[in-house]
């Protein structure tokens, strides 16, 4: 399923309450996530790219959990597109704006509780990392 964000008539307050249900969800961030790296025109392999690494998850059930829910979610919001076949995802016209929540999270990760890393792999290593 391609899909091609149109836009629309969202406030700021509307884009606000998008991005935190999308990032609502480890699947979600982990697409995000996954992304944050790439270059916009490059395709991710799913399921792979929503794999967490604290949630074992078998691929099948990640693989229909991303197709008819955590996929459409993103890209209606304009974060990414997706594809069926081969099912992958690329960042999508909107994407900055999960982009720049992500980077300053992951730059103030020394100023976060320990509560909001403990047990989250991903930021238990850029933290040590930084």
């Amino acid at each position: 399923m391609d899909t091609d964000w149109t836009g629309g008539n969202e406030s700021a307050i509307d884009r606000w309450n998008q991005l935190h249900e999308a990032l609502a969800d480890e699947s979600r961030r982990m697409v995000i996530y996954s992304l944050l790296d790439v270059p916009k025109e490059r395709r991710l392999p799913l399921p792979e790219a929503a794999q967490s690494p604290n949630v074992s998850t078998d691929p099948e059930t990640l693989q229909l959990q991303l197709e008819h829910h955590h996929l459409p979610k993103l890209a209606d919001a304009g974060y990414i597109r997706w594809e069926h076949d081969p099912f992958c995802v690329q960042r999508g016209p909107c994407y900055e704006e999960v982009e720049i929540v992500f980077e300053q999270m992951i730059e103030s990760l020394d100023q976060f509780p320990e509560t909001l890393i403990g047990g989250c792999e991903i930021f238990e290593e850029l933290h040590e990392a930084g």
